[in-house]
């Protein structure tokens, strides 16, 4: 009898504690089911489709909407810089936990005591601005031309020969942000383009475990068991083979270096942080951070960018005119472009950002805590109370894809919106591309919580797009389908394959210009006979 009792008592407080979560944020609209159970959110997340489910969801409940029991997420872009804010009372949620990528440290991105998190980040900082990685731009521009020996080299087709072939742009935009974070953070890299292959099987393995985080994002209760011995020796490790566990490896072997009896001596990131006191311990952590997030973001952001104008013919034009107009006025330096000089074209500026707004690389939650007394948040102009512990995740595709900031065409890739409209009233359209500018932003997080790595990517995205677009003309092989894409915190594109041909770069054209002229004159024909 005591014992159903009991039963009976633990139920009820159950179902009183179940009651009142969901009462707490009852007035924010959501999935029926996401005040009771934290299963819609899972799946949500598992779905492949994420951004395009959290998206319908905001734009169906408002800009901040339910996903779970103590649970919101939003697309409105006021709230996220409040949250981000350097003085901001919201705090990091559990949710950050769960991206301990090391079995047995926390890194920059997984800490959630605020107070560590911006000590690393004040160390780390000036080993990615460049200041103190003189070698950084030159290794970017190595890696950079690397992949385009690749590629002509084994990819590139030759209809007229008979020489037909396909690239995977998944594959080889990954293998050169791996190579290239790599290269300037340990002066050597892993060998991905040295190869046309993937050496540890790391892509592979990093497929089979962003799921698992998402698992660990949703119930954060659970990385408590990978304390467990039998569990922990389940996890990888830097003796593995292959994996992540080899990139762990390869990290480490790499910091020894650094602490040895005779210790490698390199300007660049590893040295910025060893001067700076991070310890052997913290460096295999953070290391190993730098190359995850660090290389799957801005190869989605080059790939996806690169796709959307090799199918986009008229502004494809319109961007090689600028580049070419650059190369012929001896504003543009060869063989690679400067990063300072790609600041400086509007129109390439125009199309690297229409690239991040139209398929933002990464879509984790990145979520926020509300502080302990609550916080009032405005959705659509109705302030609603969340109260404290509430955690607030970050809807990133529906926050790019918002008419209001964007226009009604936000949906279709179009660069142009980010160029002055002629005829509009100057101050309105200053401020119309301020806001879209600083929503785009946002990608790279605000604040405290800024992307460290963001003038490395800003740097291999300005480089990427236009050499590779000066170098070669891609053609989709499939226009239904044209890859496979799995979003899961990150964007997992498979199957992305183009035929590839070299393109007459301008300096070419001039020859060839010339040669004809010549030949028109030596024919006896009048000179501009032909065009150019």
């Amino acid at each position: 009898m005591l014992y159903l009792v009991a039963l009976a008592a633990l139920a009820l407080a159950y179902v009183i504690h179940s009651v009142r979560t969901y009462n707490s944020l009852k007035q924010f609209g959501g999935h029926w089911s996401a005040g009771w159970s934290r299963l819609w959110l899972l799946r949500t997340q598992g779905s492949g489709e994420m951004h395009k489910r959290f998206a319908a969801l905001n734009r169906k409940h408002g800009s901040t909407a339910r996903i779970g029991p103590k649970f919101l997420i939003t697309s409105d872009p006021e709230l996220f810089k409040r949250m981000n804010a350097v003085r901001s009372p919201f705090t990091r949620g559990p949710w950050y936990s769960a991206l301990k990528l090391h079995p047995e440290r926390d890194n920059i991105t997984s800490h959630v005591d605020e107070r560590i998190h911006a000590d690393l980040r004040t160390r780390m900082a000036p080993g990615y601005s460049g200041k103190e990685n003189l070698h950084l731009e030159n290794d970017v521009d190595e890696k950079l031309l690397q992949l385009f020996e690749l590629i002509s080299s084994k990819y590139v087709a030759r209809p007229d020969e008979g020489v037909y072939r396909t690239m995977d742009l998944s594959r080889v935009t990954s293998f050169f942000t791996l190579d290239v974070i790599s290269k300037i953070a340990f002066g050597q890299t892993f060998g991905f383009l040295d190869n046309d292959n993937d050496p540890f099987g790391y892509l592979a393995n990093l497929e089979q475990f962003l799921p698992a985080i998402i698992v660990f994002g949703v119930y954060t209760e659970l990385t408590n068991i990978l304390k467990i011995p039998l569990l922990k020796s389940a996890l990888p490790k830097s003796t593995d083979k292959r994996g992540l566990g080899r990139v762990m490896g390869f990290a480490r072997e790499r910091v020894q270096e650094r602490f040895g009896p005779k210790p490698l001596a390199r300007r660049d990131m590893l040295a910025s942080f060893i001067a700076r006191g991070l310890s052997q311990a913290e460096l295999e952590s953070e290391t190993l951070t730098q190359i995850t997030a660090g290389s799957d973001s801005t190869a989605s952001a080059l790939r996806i960018t690169l796709h959307h104008l090799s199918t986009s013919p008229a502004i494809l034009d319109r961007l090689l005119t600028e580049l070419e107009s650059a190369i012929a006025a001896g504003a543009i330096s060869r063989p690679v472009i400067k990063d300072a000089e790609a600041r400086t074209l509007p129109y390439l500026q125009a199309c690297i950002k229409e690239g991040l707004r139209i398929h933002p690389p990464v879509s984790g939650l990145m979520a926020k805590r509300v502080p302990d007394g609550g916080a009032t948040i405005a959705v659509d102009g109705v302030p609603k109370f969340a109260p404290g512990g509430t955690q607030v995740g970050w809807n990133s595709w529906g926050m790019m894809h918002d008419a209001e900031v964007f226009g009604a065409d936000c949906e279709v890739f179009r660069p142009e919106r980010w160029l002055a409209r002629e005829g509009a009233e100057a101050e309105k359209e200053r401020e119309r591309v301020r806001r879209m500018t600083e929503t785009v932003g946002l990608n790279f997080g605000y604040g405290r919580f800024g992307c460290l790595g963001r003038g490395v990517a800003t740097m291999e995205l300005n480089k990427g797009v236009a050499e590779t677009l000066l170098r070669f003309t891609l053609q989709p092989c499939r226009l239904a389908r044209p890859f496979n894409e799995k979003v899961i915190g990150f964007t997992v594109h498979t199957e992305m394959d183009f035929v590839v041909t070299g393109r007459e770069t301008a300096e070419e054209k001039a020859r060839v210009a010339k040669a004809r002229r010549e030949m028109c004159v030596d024919a006896g024909a009048l000179p501009g006979s032909f065009e150019s």
